[in-house]
């Protein structure tokens, strides 16, 4: 398996479980609101968290490729190119969480 693949692969494994606490953040901020402002958070967040994590994959192969350009091992790339990954989908999925919020008045 390509170095770049593995990294995909591991990104978008990994970053399935913040995607998870944070759907779950946004399902409990949108008790008590009507129906449609709640299917509208609900919805809205869904959307931005898939393509946060589309984007994390693409991250996660240019910096498998970077380390792999610049002579590091194939485990060390794929390490440093998911843990990166994961900490900018998490740092995005906060903001995003954040905003969502505060555009439909949770």
């Amino acid at each position: 398996m390509r170095t770049t693949t593995l990294a995909m692969a591991l990104t978008g494994a990994a970053n399935l479980l913040p995607a998870l606490f944070f759907m779950f953040t946004v399902l409990l901020g949108s008790n008590g609101l009507n129906s449609t402002q709640g299917a509208r958070l609900l919805g809205t967040m869904a959307l931005l968290l898939a393509l946060i994590w589309i984007a994390g994959l693409f991250l996660a192969r240019h910096m498998a490729q970077w380390g792999m350009e610049r002579g590091w091992s194939g485990l060390a790339s794929v390490a440093a190119a998911g843990t990166c990954a994961v900490a900018v989908y998490t740092v995005m999925a906060v903001l995003a969480t954040f905003m969502v919020l505060l555009w439909v008045g949770a």
